[in-house]
């Protein structure tokens, strides 16, 4: 396996690691506002908004990885 591949898997993994995380804290958001943690669930949704950056920035690289393994 080259160093680029295994970079490619490595940051899979993570895409993977923050859909599981989203998912998390959106149920906790959901709980916080259901049982009046507003402001609990305004953090939730910061922390979210965050990880979608991050996410997409994942991807992005991503992308790149794979135009550089193919060229």
């Amino acid at each position: 396996m080259t160093a680029v591949e295994m970079l490619r898997q490595l940051m899979e993994a993570q895409v993977q690691a923050h859909l599981a995380l989203g998912a998390a804290i959106e149920e906790l958001a959901l709980w916080a506002e259901n049982n009046g943690g507003g402001h609990s669930a305004r953090n939730a949704r910061d922390a979210l908004d965050s990880l979608d950056a991050s996410s997409a920035r994942i991807g992005r690289c991503l992308e790149m990885v794979g135009k550089e393994a193919a060229g």
